[in-house]
């Protein structure tokens, strides 16, 4: 834990020594990180967190966004490359997002596809997106679309996830620094042979703050998942089947946009 530390103090240096330029091109470079990979309520890795080195580009204002990223389990990094477990679950993610505002209404609309390093499993995703950003809260509807192929047979295209959400954001210092609250609940269907499973997955409350110095901007949340439906209480660790209702988990991020 202590080199993960040292990552992150190292991390805030170099961000912190970049000239502090107003973002004009379009390219933003960043590094987020999650203390557990929690996806749809369900662990990944064992409980182990999981960076996330990100470069996007946002295409001359039009609401088009192209991203390219890795995710790498913290234990590979930091402390045990030779475990091939998780050397196996590196992957490569490459994304592309729309976003434009249409009176009221924030549409939101995304392709991601995921590919692992040192096996033939791939992972896509498409997803579609509703926001009200002038109501009060800011109610979210997000609509989500999953395709695997490769060794994951008899489920693809056939699984959805489905996220009703609130938040809002109070500024604490204004265009510099605010404090976010949210709250989203999601259902999920998954029709993998291996696992048949669907309900309420996951109610995920967050609280975070950020905060803009110039071109680079810091972020820091906690969250707390709740799991309503028996399908996802139980999950593997070390090798044996654990049981709860309730998760934590937390978030750090440095970007640089020019």
């Amino acid at each position: 834990m202590k080199k993960f530390f040292h990552v992150v103090l190292f991390t805030l240096i170099c961000f912190s020594s970049i000239p502090l330029l107003a973002s004009d091109i379009g390219f933003t470079v960043g590094l987020d990180y999650s203390s557990k990979s929690i996806w749809r309520s369900i662990y990944i890795y064992d409980k182990e967190g999981a960076f996330n080195p990100f470069i996007s580009y946002d295409i001359f204002d039009t609401g088009l966004s192209l991203t390219i990223g890795s995710v790498l389990v913290d234990d590979y990094v930091l402390e045990s490359k030779d475990n091939k477990t998780y050397r196996d679950s590196q992957l490569t993610e490459f994304c592309i997002d729309y976003s434009n505002k249409f009176g009221l209404v924030t549409l939101g609309a995304g392709f991601y596809y995921y590919r692992y390093w040192d096996n033939d499993l791939t992972y896509s995703e498409a997803h579609v997106s509703l926001t009200f950003e002038d109501i009060l809260l800011s109610p979210t509807l997000i609509y989500t679309h999953d395709y695997y192929f490769g060794p994951v047979d008899g489920s693809k295209g056939k699984d959805f996830y489905i996220q009703l959400g609130i938040s809002h954001s109070f500024d604490l210092i204004e265009d510099v620094a605010s404090f976010d609250l949210g709250a989203i609940a999601g259902y999920y269907s998954s029709s993998c042979e291996a696992e048949k499973v669907k309900g309420i997955s996951d109610i995920d409350l967050s609280a975070g703050l950020s905060f803009r110095n110039g071109a680079v901007e810091y972020s820091a949340g906690f969250h707390y998942v709740i799991v309503p439906t028996k399908d996802f209480y139980y999950h593997y660790y070390n090798g044996m089947i654990k049981k709860d209702r309730s998760r934590f988990y937390s978030t750090f991020g440095v970007s640089y946009s020019f």
